[in-house]
């Protein structure tokens, strides 16, 4: 569902985009543009990535060497300050006299004299973060105020292995790095005491976090984390990475035997070939823009013409004819709007001459239509009037001869030929009262029209001829009682005005219900005239098991304007 939804926008975006010339013509110049520029950067930061990784990668491994120096370097120093300690005229002087009075218990006063002597000791050195001195009775001097050491055992193991040589621990106490050394009486040659030194290993992961890699190991030969910068890897086991972003660079130092492994990511070594990209896309952004601008100006030179023109040839196809002014281009364009031109001026002209002689024509037939219409009105009516007369020699006369003088003055008073369906009901009124004399109780019907549809505006004597047909071939053909039913109402915006009556039928000419009789056919010329094909007259039968005939009326539905009456 939602990629036929995504499928119908873009494609309603992409019909209203192609829809206009100057949108397509400005998408071809972008692209024609564009990709030119898109291929050779392309190109270029591919080609551009490849050499300057293998130059970082180069330069990197130069700065881990480096690095490992200068690591290595602060631990000799730290090996230089326990040396010192050793020789330190306290320190030895203390561990002498406990050498010789092995049972001699540490006294407190000299156990804080020489913690002290080594706490300034370790101020010398910002990679230090306590001192340990066991002397030969395994009792401890230290720096801390804390006392911390967990791996005393294995410290004088390792140092015991290396006499009179600074060891540095392939494990962590405490997370810090931590290195020892025996510490011999001069004058015996003898064990006198043991040296042991913890670095601080946030100033250890300090030294190395200038080197700017993703992430940065010290571990031991085995893979053991003692140095990271984030402390809770320390003391876990080194996993090379599976990522091919990830660069691994490994060095081992001679003197400690650590092992420092560095870890890049390809996408910091992409940086600088980044921003220049950056630079590159920034430089291509305004060129295009430029480009674009370059294009608008002169796409909207060639394309505003045709653009009036299609609007001029829209307007043209709704029968607004206008010309287009400014013609300022003499290529083809503008030899296209000149004839456009002139196309306009001959349709103008042939308009006009045809448009009059229709209207002639209109009024013409108009004329001939009621022609045929009142004086065959007045034959029926006189007709009605002189059996009447002869028959009864009925007191009615003067009641007939007043509703025939009603209907005169309706059909010659002067004024528009559209009246409200109001006024033409009313004169249709007077017309069955009139035939009422004649028929009297054969005759009866009935009108259903609105108060609204009553003020429509209909042709005049556009019913009479109807309810004329109905009584004359429906009610005077019937021996029961004739009922003509009048109603209107309204059907896909058209109004519908029907007379039914109950007689034997219409006599139907053709198959598509139309009938011969001059009253219908003159009513259904002047609907055909005044408003076209679409409206008009059709009659056929009530029902399929009813008799009597339907004519149907189909007039536009137009009000009544302000000075008709």
């Amino acid at each position: 569902m939602f990629f036929t939804y995504s499928r119908k926008v873009f494609t309603g975006l992409w019909n209203l985009f192609a829809s206009k010339l100057f949108n397509k013509m400005i998408l071809i110049y972008s692209l024609l543009t564009l990709l030119p520029l898109m291929l050779v950067i392309g190109i270029f930061y591919y080609k551009s990535s490849y050499i300057l990784e293998a130059k970082i990668t180069d330069a990197k491994k130069q700065s881990l060497v480096e690095m490992v120096d200068k690591i290595d370097g602060y631990l000799q120093d730290v090996a230089d300050m326990a040396v010192r300690i050793q020789k330190d005229d306290f320190v030895e002087t203390t561990l002498r006299e406990d050498y010789f009075n092995a049972e001699t218990v540490m006294e407190s006063g000299r156990s804080l004299r020489v913690n002290q002597r080594l706490s300034d000791l370790m101020e010398s050195n910002e990679f230090i973060d306590a001192i340990y001195i066991m002397n030969a009775n395994r009792q401890l001097y230290y720096s801390e105020s804390e006392f911390r050491l967990e791996s005393m055992e294995a410290l004088e193991a390792m140092a015991q292995e290396q006499p009179d040589a600074f060891v540095w621990a392939p494990f962590a106490d405490h997370g810090r790095l931590a290195g020892a050394m025996e510490i011999t009486n001069f004058s015996t040659g003898k064990k006198a005491g043991l040296i042991m030194i913890m670095l601080r290993p946030d100033r250890i992961a300090k030294a190395y976090s200038s080197y700017g890699s993703t992430e940065f190991n010290m571990t031991n030969t085995g893979g053991l984390i003692l140095s990271n910068a984030d402390p809770e890897r320390v003391g876990t086991r080194f996993k090379p990475s599976a990522n091919k972003e990830i660069i691994v660079l490994e060095r081992q130092s001679a003197y400690s035997g650590f092992r420092f492994i560095s870890l890049f990511s390809k996408a910091a070594f992409h940086q600088e070939i980044d921003s220049l990209a950056y630079f590159t896309l920034l430089i291509t952004g305004v060129t295009w823009v430029l480009v674009l601008l370059l294009t608008v100006i002169v796409l909207r030179h060639v394309t505003t013409p045709l653009t009036r023109l299609s609007r001029l040839m829209g307007k043209a196809q709704k029968e607004v004819y206008e010309t287009i002014d400014n013609i300022r281009t003499k290529d083809e364009v503008g030899r296209l709007c000149v004839s456009f031109n002139h196309l306009i001026t001959d349709i103008r002209d042939l308009i006009q001459k045809v448009y009059k002689v229709e209207l002639l024509n209109k009024e013409a037939e108009l004329k001939a239509i009621k022609a045929q219409i009142n004086p065959h009105f007045l034959y029926n009516t006189l007709e009605s009037i002189n059996i009447m007369a002869k028959e009864l020699g009925s007191s009615s006369i003067p009641d007939m001869i007043r509703l025939l003088a009603e209907i005169f003055r309706f059909s010659i008073s002067p004024g528009s030929d559209l009246i409200p369906l109001a006024n033409e009901l009313q004169f249709v009124s007077y017309y069955l009262q009139l035939a009422k004399y004649r028929y009297e109780e054969r005759l009866i019907w009935t009108m259903d029209v609105s108060d609204e549809l009553r003020q429509v505006i209909v042709p005049k004597l556009i019913l009479q001829p109807l309810v004329e047909n109905a009584i004359i071939h429906g009610i005077d053909r019937t021996a029961i009682q004739g009922v003509i039913a009048i109603r209107a109402y309204i059907e896909v915006y058209d109004l519908i005005i029907e007379i039914e009556d109950n007689g034997p039928g219409p006599e139907l000419s053709s198959r598509d219900g139309r009938s011969s009789g001059i009253g219908l056919n003159n009513v259904r010329q002047r609907i055909e005239l005044l408003y076209g094909n679409r409206y008009g007259l059709t009659i056929g039968h009530v029902g399929p098991q009813q008799a009597g005939a339907l004519v149907r009326l189909r007039l536009p539905i137009t009000l009544m304007k302000e000075g008709i009456s």
